[in-house]
């Protein structure tokens, strides 16, 4: 505020002085070219070349005119008025002081006074004396040249309350937001995440505060992102540590006997522990971008029969078909074989877990040129379009009750998506066709990676 009224003042300032002297200056010359001594010399001169219709000879009338003639009143006669008369064409035609010679500039003919005869110029009067100080103005001049410097004045000091007024309304309408802004900031950093600051209009202080509160709502889904994410991570990891050590209690105390199955039983919930750390640890290399990818050119064709011969025997104990569909000829694609093991356990193991007996599980192949389309479809009860969005969210499970049981420990397709996008494909879930849920993924071919 005080930067934008320094350069109101200055700007008001500086164009009142030089309107003030403009005016000045240009009243003085307009005086003494109509109402001093030089409206005499210029009558002369005008009746001189209407007699004569010429200027020659006007050095020799020159030297006769009286010097009572070309004085001002207050002025002694040692200060006479010299010029110089130059035609309308700029030529010096005669000089008071010395023999005319050369020719007038245009500055000089326009600040010179014109000589008029019947309305043409014919001439111009070019004083020697070019500040136009010397010559006193009368007291009617004076009274004009102080009403022209109270009008300045006032209008002065009018323009500078409008630009305060106009200012102040104007740094209001920016402040006052800014100042909500700023309270919302604040209350977010005490912790309230619901502070919002208010939006009018589409300035560029609106978008801030649109922006603002588009941040303060990322940040209040992150964190609640991260305290539904550390109870998921406490329930999935106390469900095997109270297995665990309840067994191990329990052979302490010689109720359970320490016999191989006892111990297999520990060192199943041990080894979920470790899948379950494994998990975490790969998603918080795939968060920080630190995901490695060992790519090789890889023929997806064998390379799903390899996977779907590994899972054949748990169909066959279920009483699943388990087919695969692909044609004759698939192009390579550069990829990672042991994630992609991973990416295709995760999506096999779902589709295994939800699909009823006697059910199927079709894993199709398509390609589309510039990538390659692998998808796993199952006849089950399939996923409501509502939850469909959910379906890669970490810990998320459509089972309430979150047993690994039923729902496992809702990592895999989190981190499938981050396999999948780190080779520069995509996934998404759909429902199959019939009934059942597919999900499928694209990696780009090894020509196109």
């Amino acid at each position: 505020m005080l930067t934008f009224l320094a350069v109101v003042l200055v700007a008001i300032g500086v164009v009142a002085a030089l309107v003030g002297w403009m005016t000045e200056q240009e009243f003085r010359r307009y005086t003494l070219a109509r109402g001093g001594p030089w409206e005499r010399v210029a009558l002369a001169l005008a009746e001189y070349y209407a007699i004569y219709g010429s200027w020659d000879g006007l050095q020799e009338a020159l030297a006769l005119l009286p010097r009572a003639y070309m004085m001002h009143r207050g002025m002694t006669p040692s200060r006479m008025m010299d010029f110089r008369v130059a035609d309308a064409s700029g030529r010096i035609v005669g000089d008071t002081l010395r023999v005319p010679r050369g020719t007038a500039n245009r500055r000089d003919l326009q600040n010179g006074i014109q000589v008029l005869v019947n309305g043409e110029v014919v001439g111009y009067i070019l004083p020697y004396i070019t500040t136009l100080q010397p010559y006193p103005l009368n007291t009617e001049q004076q009274a004009f040249l102080s009403s022209v410097r109270a009008a300045l004045l006032a209008a002065t000091l009018i323009a500078l309350a409008v630009a305060l007024m106009m200012g102040g309304l104007l740094f209001r309408s920016i402040i006052r937001p800014l100042q909500q802004l700023t309270a919302a900031s604040r209350a977010i950093a005490r912790g309230d995440l619901s502070a919002r600051a208010p939006v009018r209009g589409t300035d560029e202080v609106a978008q801030l505060a649109r922006a603002f509160n588009q941040m303060a709502e990322s940040l209040a889904r992150a964190e609640e992102a991260r305290r539904n994410q550390t109870a998921d991570l406490a329930h999935e990891l106390r469900t095997p540590l109270t297995v665990l050590q309840g067994t191990l209690e329990a052979m302490v105390d010689r109720v359970y006997p320490a016999d191989p199955e006892n111990l297999l039983a520990a060192l199943a919930q041990v080894r979920t522990l470790s899948r379950l750390v494994e998990d975490l640890r790969l998603l918080s290399q795939a968060d920080a971008g630190e995901l490695t990818l060992h790519r090789t050119p890889l023929d997806m064709g064998s390379f799903l029969e390899e996977i779907l011969e590994a899972h054949r025997s748990v169909a066959q104990e279920r009483s699943i078909s388990l087919t695969l569909e692909r044609p004759a000829s698939l192009p390579l694609v550069l990829a990672d074989r042991d994630r992609l093991t991973q990416v295709m356990g995760n999506l096999l193991s779902n589709a295994l877990r939800h699909t009823p007996p006697k059910g199927r599980i079709t894993v199709r192949v398509t390609d589309r040129g510039r990538e390659v389309v692998i998808a796993v479809a199952d006849n089950g009860p399939g996923v409501p379009s509502e939850d469909l969005p959910h379906l890669f969210e970490r810990f998320w499970r459509r089972d309430a009750s979150r047993q690994r049981a039923t729902g496992g420990s809702g990592l895999g397709l989190s981190i499938a998506r981050h396999i999948v996008e780190a080779h520069g494909g995509h996934i998404w879930a759909e429902p199959t066709s019939g009934g059942g849920l597919t999900v499928a993924f694209t990696l780009p071919t090894a020509a196109i990676a």
